[in-house]
C-alpha cells in the first residue's frame, strides 16, 4: 500500500496497543518510498498522545557493535538506579559475546540471560505506560539487537507496546528472519510500501499545480518520477512549484535536486544492484538479464532480481526502461576510465552476440577507446551506413571518424576517408576541402574505389578546382567502359554538370554522351535513372532553346525524386530545366514539394533547394519570399561552404533586396567574400549581374558597367547561346544613359527587346526595356513602330514547341544536320518539322523563314 493508507493502519495499531493488545509492524519499502517519513510521523503522533517513544536507526557501519541498536532505544529512558545498573551489566555481557554466539538461538550460547534481562526491563516500562518502539533500517541491525527485537515482537501481544521496524529493501525477503516472523505472527503486520499510483501522484501534486491545469497530467508526472515519492518531491523542488505553478500542469525538466535524489537512491541499493544499474544504463534497449550477468560477471539469476529492485524503486519502468535523466546519474559516480572500459567491454559483448551494428557502435563511440581489434572497423562502417540511410548524418560522421582511426591499411583508410567526405558533404561541404589532397593522392595510387573517384571530381568542381577535376574526369571517362553501370551514370552526371556550370572547361572535356548510350538500369519502377536523366537534361539545356521533350523529362525526373528520394543533384537539374524552359511557376512548386521531403538533418540538400527556390522566386518578382529563401539557405551553410555555388543565393538575395528597396542588406550581401574561381563558372555570371545592379542603385555607374560588360565578355568567350545568360543589356543601358551615351544605350535596349543572345530576362525586365526605349527615342513614329512590332503576336506562336526549336535554328542559318545534332534527333525528323513550319507560316524556304523571324527589329 502507499504511505497514506499505511499511516492509517499504524494509527489503528497504536490504538490497539493502548488498550493492552500489543502489536508489531514491519514496514518494507525501497529507498525513497517514504518508509522513514512514515516512521517519523508515527513517532510524532505517539509522543503527542503521551506514549513513551523509544527510537533507533540501524546502520551497516555499526553491525559489529553488539546491542548497539538496543543501546539507542534505552539511552533516553529515565530508569531507576537499579534498572540502570542491570541494563549496564546486560550490555557489558552482550558485548563480551562473539557475533557467532549471537547468531544462534541456543540458550547455552550465553545470549538467553541477556535477552531475558533486557525484556524484564522493557516489561517494567510497559507496565506503567504505552511504549512505542521504532527502528528504521532494522535489517541493518547488529545480530544481538536483531535477536532481541524478534524476541520482543514474539511477546508483544500481551503488553502495552507497539513495535514498528523499517526494512529498506525493495521487496520483502522471505529468507530474512524479520520477514518470516512478521509473516506468520497474527499480532504482526507486514506493510509493503510501493510506488505511487497515477491517481495518488495527482493528489500529491495538486497543491503545487495551477488550478487551471488539466487533470490528465497525472500520468505525465507519474512517468517523470516513476511513482517514487522522493523523486516526485525533487521534481517539485527543481521547478519551484509552490511559487509558480505551471498553467498546463506539465512536470518540469529534471534538475539538480532530481539528479541528487537518483544518486542517493542508487547508493542505498546493494552493490550488485548498483552494478546492474550501470550495466543497464550502458546497454539500454539491448540489456537482457543474461547480457548483464555476462558483462558484470554476476551469478545466474542476479540480474533479474536487480532489475526487479530498480523497477520497485521507480528508477526504471517495466522492461528496464530508465526514467528520463536517471540513466546519466547511474554512471556519474563511476570513474571515467572505468566507465570507458565498461563501455568497450559492453560493445565487444554485443558484437560477439550478433547485436545490430548501430547499438555496438554507440558504445564504441562512448568509450572513446577504439582499439584496433579487427571487428571494430566493420562495425563502425556498418553503423555509419545505417545512420546515413536514416539521415542521421552527424552520427555517421562520428562513426567514420572513429573508423578512420582504426584502419590497418592504406586501402582501408582511403575508402573510409571517401565515405567520411560523403557524409561530411551532407552537413557542411567545407569539411570536405580538408580531404581533397589526400583523396586525390588515393586516386592516383589506385586505392580509391571508382564511385568515390567520381564523387571526388564533383567535390573538386564545387570548390573551384576545375583543372584537377577536368583531368580526373577525362581519365575516368576514358576508362568508363570498365566501370559498373551505376558508376557510369554518376560519371556522366558529373561530366554534364562540369560542361553546364563551367562552359570553358566543358569545351575541353571529352564527350561521353555516345559512350553512355547503353544507359544503366533504372533504380526504380518509374523507368527513370536519376543520374542518367539529369545528365541528359543538362546536356540538352546547353543547346539552343529547351524543347518540350526536355520539360517533360524534367517533370518525370522530379516525380521520381519525390517518390524515391535520390540525391539532391538530379532534383536541382530538373528544377533548372523548368526554370530555363520559362516554367518558373512549376519550378517554384517543385522547390516547395521537395523541401517538404528533405529532412532538417540534411542541411546541404535543403540549402541547395532553398537557393534554387530563391533564384526562382526572384525571377517571378516575389522579392520577400526570394529574400527569405536566400537567408535560410545561407543560414544552413556558412559562406565558405558554398564553393562556386555561392553566386546563386547571393545574387537572388541582392535582386530581392533591390526589388523591395532594401539597399543596406543588398550591400551586406555583396560584401560577403566569394571565391575567385566562381567567376570562371556560371554562378559568376549571375553574381556579376546582381552586383552590377547594386552598383547601379548606388549611382556607381562605371563599376556597374564594368560588371555588365564582364557578363557580356564571359558570355561571348563561353559561346553561350541559350537562356543561361542573365539579362544585362537593359541595366547596362541605364548606366550608359547616366554616363551620357544614349546611342549605345539605345542599341543595347533594342538588342534586348529583340532577344539577341537568348538572355534570361523576366517580363518585368522586358517592360523596363520598353520604358527605357521610350525615354531614349523622342521620335514618336520610331517608338510606336518598335512598340507595335514587339506587341504583335510572334511569328512562331502557331507552331508546336518542337517546331519552334527547329525554326529558330534554321532561321539562324544552321544546316539540317547541325540542327539534328543540337537536338539529338534524326535529320529526317528535322526535315519533317521544317515542312510543317513552312506550311503553317506560309513561307517557301529557309531564306523566307529567316526573314520572317528576324524582320521585326533588325531594321532599327
Amino acid at each position: 500500500m502507499d504511505r497514506e493508507h499505511s499511516g492509517d493502519l499504524l494509527k489503528d495499531m497504536l490504538s490497539e496497543a493502548r488498550r493492552g493488545r500489543g502489536r508489531a509492524a514491519l514496514v518494507v519499502g525501497a529507498p525513497g518510498m517514504g518508509k522513514s517519513t512514515l516512521i517519523r510521523e508515527l513517532h510524532t503522533r505517539a509522543a503527542e498522545s503521551g506514549a513513551l517513544v523509544l527510537s533507533a536507526v540501524a546502520s551497516r557501519a555499526e553491525r559489529a557493535l553488539p546491542l548497539g541498536v538496543v543501546g539507542q532505544l534505552f539511552d533516553p529512558v529515565e530508569l531507576s538506579p537499579f534498572q540502570s545498573s542491570v541494563l549496564s551489566g546486560l550490555l557489558a555481557s552482550a558485548r563480551s559475546l562473539t557475533p557467532e554466539q549471537w547468531s544462534t538461538d541456543s540458550p547455552a550460547s550465553g545470549t538467553g540471560p541477556v535477552v531475558e534481562g533486557l525484556h524484564r526491563v522493557m516489561r517494567s516500562l510497559t507496565a506503567r505506560e504505552l511504549v512505542v518502539i521504532t527502528v528504521d533500517d532494522a535489517h541493518e541491525s547488529d545480530p544481538a539487537s536483531l535477536g532481541y527485537l524478534l524476541y520482543l515482537v514474539r511477546r508483544a501481544a500481551t503488553s502495552r507496546i507497539l513495535v514498528v521496524l523499517g526494512d529498506g529493501r525493495a521487496t520483502p525477503q522471505m529468507s530474512s528472519p524479520l520477514t518470516s516472523e512478521f509473516f506468520r505472527n497474527p499480532a504482526c503486520s507486514l506493510i509493503h510500501l510501493t510506488c505511487l499510483s497515477p491517481e495518488r501522484t495527482l493528489a500529491e501534486t495538486a497543491p503545487h499545480t495551477h488550478p487551471d491545469a488539466p487533470a490528465d497530467r497525472a500520468a505525465d508526472w507519474h512517468r517523470a518520477c516513476g511513482g517514487n515519492p522522493l523523486l516526485l518531491r525533487a521534481l517539485r523542488e527543481d521547478d519551484g512549484k509552490a511559487r509558480r505553478p505551471r498553467r498546463d500542469g506539465s512536470p518540469p525538466a529534471a534538475g539538480h535536486a532530481f539528479r541528487l535524489s537518483v544518486r542517493y537512491l542508487l547508493n542505498r541499493l546493494e552493490r550488485p544492484v548498483r552494478e546492474i544499474a550501470r550495466g543497464l544504463a550502458l546497454l539500454e534497449a539491448e540489456a537482457t538479464p543474461g547480457r548483464l550477468e555476462r558483462l558484470l560477471d554476476l551469478p545466474n539469476g542476479t540480474a533479474a532480481q536487480g532489475l526487479d529492485t530498480l523497477e520497485a524503486v521507480g528508477l526504471t519502468r517495466i522492461g528496464g526502461r530508465w526514467l528520463e535523466a536517471a540513466r546519466t546519474a547511474a554512471l556519474e559516480d563511476l570513474p571515467a576510465a572505468e566507465r570507458a572500459e565498461l563501455r568497450y567491454k559492453a560493445a565487444r559483448l554485443l558484437h560477439q552476440e550478433g547485436a545490430p551494428a548501430p547499438e555496438t557502435a554507440r558504445l564504441l563511440l562512448a568509450s572513446g577507446a577504439h582499439a584496433d581489434e579487427p571487428w571494430t572497423l566493420p562495425v563502425l562502417r556498418d553503423a555509419a551506413h545505417h545512420a546515413l540511410r536514416a539521415h542521421d548524418v552527424p552520427r555517421a560522421v562520428d562513426c567514420l571518424r572513429a573508423a578512420r582511426d582504426v584502419c590497418a591499411t592504406d586501402e582501408q583508410r582511403a575508402t573510409v576517408r571517401a565515405e567520411l567526405a560523403r557524409a561530411e558533404w551532407a552537413i557542411d561541404p567545407s569539411l570536405v576541402r580538408a580531404h581533397l589532397t589526400a583523396l586525390t593522392d588515393d586516386h592516383r595510387a589506385g586505392r580509391l574505389p571508382p564511385r568515390h573517384s567520381v564523387a571526388l571530381a564533383g567535390y573538386l568542381l564545387w570548390h573551384g578546382r576545375s583543372r584537377n577535376a577536368a583531368g580526373l574526369l577525362a581519365e575516368l571517362t576514358e576508362a568508363q567502359a570498365g566501370l559498373p553501370h551505376g558508376c557510369r551514370a554518376r560519371l556522366r552526371a558529373v561530366n554534364a554538370w562540369a560542361r553546364y556550370a563551367f562552359p570553358a572547361l566543358g569545351a575541353r572535356l571529352p564527350d561521353d554522351r555516345r559512350a553512355a548510350d547503353s544507359s544503366p538500369p533504372a533504380d526504380d519502377d518509374t523507368g527513370v535513372e536519376p543520374h542518367s536523366a539529369s545528365a541528359a537534361l543538362l546536356d540538352a539545356l546547353r543547346t539552343p532553346g529547351p524543347a518540350s521533350g526536355v520539360l517533360t523529362a524534367a517533370e518525370r525526373l522530379l516525380q521520381s525524386t519525390v517518390v524515391h528520394d535520390p540525391p539532391v543533384a538530379p532534383a536541382v537539374a530538373g528544377i533548372t530545366a523548368l526554370f530555363q524552359g520559362a516554367r518558373p511557376e512549376q519550378a517554384a512548386e517543385w522547390c516547395e514539394l521537395l523541401l517538404e521531403k528533405v529532412p532538417d538533418r540534411l542541411p546541404t540538400a535543403r540549402a541547395l533547394l532553398l537557393a534554387a527556390g530563391a533564384v526562382v522566386e526572384a525571377r517571378r518578382g516575389n522579392h520577400d519570399l526570394a529574400g527569405e529563401r536566400a537567408d535560410r539557405a545561407m543560414s544552413l551553410l556558412p559562406p565558405h561552404a558554398w564553393g562556386i555555388a555561392i553566386g546563386f543565393p547571393l545574387a537572388a538575395k541582392v535582386h530581392a533586396c533591390l526589388g523591395s528597396g532594401n539597399h543596406r542588406e543588398a550591400g551586406a550581401s555583396i560584401a560577403i567574400p566569394v571565391p575567385e574561381a566562381m567567376f570562371q563558372a556560371l554562378p559568376g555570371l549571375h553574381y556579376l549581374q546582381a552586383r552590377g545592379r547594386y552598383h547601379l542603385s548606388q549611382q556607381r555607374h562605371h563599376a556597374a558597367l564594368g560588371d555588365f560588360y564582364a557578363v557580356r565578355d564571359l558570355t561571348a568567350s563561353w559561346n553561350l547561346e541559350t537562356g543561361r545568360t542573365p539579362p544585362w543589356r537593359v541595366y547596362a543601358a541605364e548606366a550608359l544613359l547616366a554616363l551620357d551615351s544614349p546611342g549605345q544605350a539605345r542599341a543595347l535596349v533594342v538588342a534586348e527587346l529583340a532577344g539577341e543572345g537568348g538572355t534570361d530576362g523576366s517580363p518585368g525586365e522586358r517592360e523596363r526595356a520598353r520604358q527605357l526605349l521610350k525615354a531614349l527615342e523622342p521620335d514618336a513614329r520610331f517608338t510606336a513602330a518598335v512598340a507595335g512590332a514587339l506587341e504583335e503576336p510572334g511569328p512562331l506562336d502557331g507552331l508546336t514547341p518542337a517546331e519552334q526549336r527547329v525554326a529558330k535554328l534554321a532561321a539562324r542559318g544552321h544546316t539540317n544536320k547541325a540542327i539534328a545534332e543540337h537536338l539529338f534527333v534524326t535529320t529526317s525528323t528535322v526535315e519533317q518539322h521544317l515542312t510543317h513550319v513552312y506550311q503553317k507560316l506560309g513561307v517557301r524556304g529557309r531564306s523566307a523563314l529567316g526573314a520572317l523571324v528576324n524582320a521585326r527589329l533588325t531594321a532599327y
